[in-house]
């Protein structure tokens, strides 16, 4: 210890002196202190923001959970340890499961969910899931104890698993691929029923595709293949997934793997099938290109006849009507001179009617003026030349005399 000297505790710095005694006091700033064989200590100052909160300790053992924003000085005259620790944010699509210590040493569960920021009290702490997790090298495999977390999802998830070892019932040994779709329905049922949901997911899964190859044969497990990705097909999975509190929304089957010289016999037997298959298609092609051909054929010189038949039918209705106008022309012109003529006629009576009436009106006049009709008549005329014949009868022929 320095016997005497001056030190200088600043604004917002908190400070601890300890004598030779071991006695200890604390001093807050701002101050100017005399040491007289003491020893100053400088307290460490830790602060949380918003999303952080300080752990302090006692010396008695009492622990306080401080929510940011705050500042504690780490006074070993009082705590034995302080803390920073960050709080925990939850998102709207996770939850967390938070026990508590009461009372004569029981213990209470709560479920948190989001969003939130959650900072637990000093009795309080986190539940952590250990659960079956993709291995980081081989996607479709699950390693026990691999997931370790606290926020536990609760939308819709999915994995990849490949069913190794299934036997079929004529001894083939495959590997089926699966992709299952699940959703956490009820985080109480889960809690109470298992530690591991997926774990239990995948023996599920494992013993519903054993049972069902272990019925069929290879070569009838490649026929019916659609029906492992039928929900139905899978009973012992759902059974499952609802006793812990989940459900399975769909099994999607993402093809299989036979041992090397099976898949080598399976690939040849494939290609041998393709083959043919493609020959059968091109010799179909080619049937139906020869229909068509002749389809089209019998179409084109159905057209041709078609229309030869129109062009004819036109000509033929073309004449018919050339000769019904011919006619119609004709009868119209019949009518037309017949009313003409009759228009004539007509004109030439009502004329011939006229000069009589006018006449007799002039004879009439030329009467009532004491005119002699008959010499008017007579000089208007002229002299009356008159003819006779005489005929006189012989016993050879006739003779005409005038």
């Amino acid at each position: 210890y320095t016997r005497m000297k001056f030190k200088t505790v600043l604004e917002g710095q908190e400070a601890v002196i300890l004598n030779y005694l071991g006695e200890g006091r604390l001093v807050k700033g701002p101050q100017r202190v005399f040491l007289f064989r003491e020893r100053l200590q400088y307290l460490k100052k830790h602060t949380a923001d918003p999303y952080q909160y300080i752990v302090v300790k006692d010396r008695d053992g009492l622990v306080q959970h401080k929510p940011g924003p705050c500042f504690v000085f780490n006074n070993p005259l009082l705590y034995e340890s302080v803390t920073v620790k960050e709080s925990t944010k939850i998102d709207a699509n996770h939850l967390i499961v938070v026990y508590k210590r009461l009372k004569e040493s029981d213990v209470e569960r709560r479920v948190v969910q989001g969003p939130t920021v959650f900072v637990p009290e000093a009795e309080e702490w986190i539940h952590t899931f250990t659960w079956h997790g993709t291995d980081p090298l081989e996607k479709t495999r699950m390693i026990p104890g691999q997931s370790v977390f606290q926020k536990l999802a609760v939308i819709p998830d999915q994995f990849y698993y490949n069913v190794k070892d299934v036997r079929t019932q004529d001894d083939t040994m495959i590997t089926v691929k699966l992709m299952l779709f699940y959703e956490l329905k009820d985080v109480t049922k889960m809690l109470n029923t298992t530690t591991d949901p997926i774990a239990d997911m995948i023996n599920a899964v494992c013993a519903d595709v054993i049972a069902f190859a272990g019925k069929v044969s290879f070569e009838e497990f490649l026929n019916r293949t659609q029906i492992l990705s039928d929900i139905s097909t899978f009973p012992q999975l759902t059974q499952r997934a609802d006793k812990i509190g989940y459900s399975i929304q769909k099994v999607v089957f993402r093809g299989y793997h036979a041992s090397d010289s099976l898949q080598a016999m399976q690939n040849a037997a494939i290609e041998s099938r393709t083959q043919l298959r493609l020959e059968s298609e091109i010799e179909e092609q080619k049937a139906k290109l020869a229909d068509f051909q002749l389809s089209k054929e019998q179409e084109r010189t159905k057209l041709v006849h078609d229309m030869e038949k129109t062009k004819q039918d036109h000509k033929q209705k073309k004449a018919e009507l050339e000769q019904q106008h011919i006619l119609e022309m004709r009868q119209i012109e019949h009518r037309n001179l017949l009313e003409t003529t009759a228009l004539f006629t007509k004109a030439n009576q009502e004329l011939n009617a006229a000069d009589k009436a006018w006449d007799c009106e002039f004879l009439e006049k030329l009467n009532d003026m004491n005119v002699n009709l008959t010499d008017y008549l007579n000089t208007k005329n002229g002299p009356q030349i008159t003819e006779e014949i005489r005929v006189v009868t012989t016993d050879t022929d006739w003779i005409k005399a005038s």
